[in-house]
Formats: C-alpha cells, sequence, structure tokens
C-alpha cells in the first residue's frame, strides 16, 4: 500500500519497481484498491436507499473500469503514431494512478458524504457531487504528474505528454457516458444522470 501512495504522490519508482513485471504488479494493485475505493464512495453516496447503495457496490468501481478500458486503446494509438519515447507502461501506470488518486480521495470523504445524506435536507447531494468533480480534478492532476515525472531526459514533454492527454479526454468522455448507463448513482437526478447531450443541452437537477 506504501508504494501506491508513494505512486499517487508523484515520486520516481524505485530501481527494482523499473522491471516490466513489476509495473504490471504495480497498476493490477492500484486499480484493484481503485475499485474498492470507488465501492466505498458509492455505498456512501446511496446509503439513504438500501438498493441503490448494494447497486453503488459494483456500479462506481464498474464506471471506472469501463471508461478506462475505453480509453486506452486510442491513448495507446496515440503513443505509438506519435512515436513518443517513453514507454508505453508509463501510460498505463500514469492512469492507475490518477484512478487510484481520485477514488482515494471518494473514499476518504466518503464518511463524510453519509453524514450530511442522513443529517441535511438538502447538502448530502451537493456535498456528493462536489466531492466527485473534486476528485475527478486531482485525478486527472495526478495523472498528468505521474507520465511527466517519467519522461526520459532529452525528450520533449509535449510529445510525451500529448498521448496521455489524449488518453485522459477519451476516459472523462466515457466517464461521462457510463455515468448516464449506471444511474442513478445519487438519489437525486444529477445533469450526469443523462449523460453528454445533458451536460451539453444544460438539463438536469444538481
Amino acid at each position: 500500500m506504501m508504494e501506491l501512495f508513494e505512486l499517487a504522490s508523484g515520486k520516481p519508482l524505485s530501481q527494482e519497481e523499473e522491471g516490466s513485471a513489476r509495473r504490471i504488479q504495480l497498476v493490477i494493485r492500484a486499480t484493484l484498491a481503485s475499485v474498492v475505493f470507488a465501492a466505498l464512495y458509492g455505498l456512501a453516496a446511496g446509503s439513504t436507499d438500501l438498493a441503490l447503495a448494494l447497486g453503488n457496490l459494483y456500479k462506481m468501481p464498474m464506471v471506472i473500469l469501463l471508461s478506462t478500458a475505453c480509453a486506452l486503446p486510442v491513448g495507446l494509438l496515440t503513443w505509438k503514431m506519435t512515436g513518443a519515447q517513453n514507454r508505453a507502461s508509463d501510460l498505463l501506470i500514469a492512469v492507475a494512478s490518477g484512478n487510484f488518486t481520485a477514488t482515494l480521495v471518494l473514499a476518504s470523504l466518503a464518511p463524510i458524504v453519509a453524514l450530511y445524506y442522513h443529517t441535511s435536507g438538502y447538502m448530502g447531494g451537493a456535498l456528493a457531487l462536489g466531492v466527485a468533480s473534486f476528485a475527478l480534478l486531482i485525478g486527472l492532476y495526478s495523472a498528468i504528474r505521474a507520465v511527466l515525472s517519467r519522461i526520459p531526459v532529452g525528450v520533449t514533454r509535449r510529445s510525451a505528454a500529448l498521448p496521455m492527454v489524449v488518453l485522459l479526454g477519451a476516459q472523462v468522455a466515457s466517464l461521462v457516458q457510463f455515468i448516464h448507463v449506471a444511474s442513478p448513482i445519487l438519489p437525486e437526478i444529477t445533469v450526469f444522470d443523462g449523460g453528454m447531450d445533458a451536460i451539453i443541452d444544460g438539463h438536469g437537477g444538481l
């Protein structure tokens, strides 16, 4: 777990972690931790309704995993087509770091989200949505920082970062649609429940 926290903090990998096998192990561990953290947030967000809370135990991890899976092909294709000098596993580590950090924020604030859902008449939904938006921003920052910290010496940041920007853009676009597919996640109706159409048209609730 300490290795995952160091990954989230942007620290470079140690010498023994630079091998391909160790990198894949780190990605898998970070992904599994993200699944658990996402489920905890889903449980808290739906805690006022038992059926919703139980459904969120698989819906929140599903949204994270499927949006990542949809974004990886175009990210790796961009990496290949642009001739980026960083390793493909750098992209995987960066995405895993972003997912881990974002879901860690969700899980750490989940008790407060649950508290407000059970003690406030209207603040629960606003807080849950605010926490999710904050976690997304932190996750994007963590992913970009992770890939930039692994750029080889003598390689421009632009060429190395472009595949990551494409990948993250694709993941966010996929994330919005999978939230639409999995809805409801929150008890309230939000603009995200309608997917990208509702966001563009400005329709929805919170």
